[in-house]
C-alpha cells in the first residue's frame, strides 16, 4: 500500500520524513528531495526547481476513536522551490501552529500527513468602487477559496483561507463557506452584515486548485524500509 501512496506524489513522503528526521531521538538516515524520487517515485516527473505555494496538515489519530483530529495545519501562499517549501512547512505546521503545542516524538505513530500543492490560482471577485466578478464561480469540492474582505467595525483587511477539501469534509455549501471564512478572521460578530452585502465588504475572492497527497506512519515506515533496501 505505500508503494501506491508514494508513487502518486513524494510530497506527502518528503514532509513526513522532514518532521520524523527534526524529531527521532536515534540516527536517521540524509535522504535528499532527490534520493526520495528517484528510489520511490522513479515514473513521476517532479520538477524540482518549480516554485509552488502549498499547505501542510497533520492529522493524529485518537486513542479512543481511532478516528483522526487535526493536529496542525499551516501553509503559504509564497511561491518555494517545491522541495524546500514542503520541508519547511512540515515543520511550521508541526511545531508552530499556535492552535496546538509542538509535536512530540511520542506522537509520531499516531500521525498522518497530507501536503497540498497549489495551483491556478484565479480571482473571480475585485471589491472597491467599481465591483465586478461572481463570487459564486468556483465548485465545491474542486477549489480551495481566500477571501479578503474589510471588517466592518475597525475598516481592517482581513482574510482567510479553505483548502479544496475542507468544504466537502464539513458538508459546506458556497454560502456556509463564506459564512465559515468570515469567522475564522475572528469576525464572528459580523457575519451578517457582511454576508447580506458582500459587494460592500468583500475585497477579493480568489479560487484555486490543490493536489493532495498523503500518508501515514505506517506507510511512511515501508516507504523507509524501500529507500534502506537501496
Amino acid at each position: 500500500m505505500a508503494e501506491a501512496i508514494i508513487k502518486s506524489s513524494p510530497y506527502a513522503f518528503l514532509a513526513f520524513y522532514s518532521l520524523y528526521r527534526q524529531l527521532s531521538s536515534k540516527a536517521v538516515a540524509n535522504y535528499s528531495f532527490r534520493d526520495i524520487c528517484e528510489r520511490l517515485c522513479p515514473d513521476i516527473n517532479v520538477a524540482h526547481d518549480e516554485k509552488v505555494s502549498l499547505f501542510v496538515t497533520w492529522n493524529k489519530m485518537s486513542k479512543k476513536t481511532g478516528q483522526y483530529q487535526l493536529r496542525g495545519c499551516i501553509g503559504t501562499f509564497a511561491k518555494l522551490p517545491v522541495g524546500e517549501g514542503v520541508e519547511r512547512y512540515a515543520l511550521v505546521a508541526a511545531l508552530e501552529d499556535s492552535r496546538f503545542p509542538p509535536i512530540e516524538e511520542s506522537e509520531i505513530e499516531r500521525l498522518k500527513c497530507s501536503c497540498n500543492i497549489l495551483r491556478n490560482f484565479e480571482t473571480i471577485f475585485e471589491g472597491g468602487e467599481k465591483p465586478h466578478g461572481d463570487i459564486t464561480d468556483w465548485k465545491v469540492g474542486t477549489h480551495g477559496i481566500e477571501l479578503k474582505f474589510r471588517d466592518p467595525s475597525s475598516g481592517r483587511a482581513r482574510s482567510a483561507t479553505f483548502l479544496p477539501e475542507v468544504m466537502p469534509e464539513q458538508k459546506w455549501d458556497q454560502q456556509d463557506t463564506f459564512i465559515n471564512l468570515i469567522e475564522k478572521a475572528g469576525c464572528w460578530a459580523s457575519v451578517s452584515k457582511i454576508m447580506e452585502n458582500p459587494e460592500k465588504y468583500f475585497l477579493e475572492v480568489i479560487r484555486y486548485e490543490a493536489r493532495k497527497s498523503e500518508i501515514t506512519y505506517a506507510e511512511f515506515q515501508e516507504g523507509m524500509d524501500i529507500l534502506q533496501e537501496k
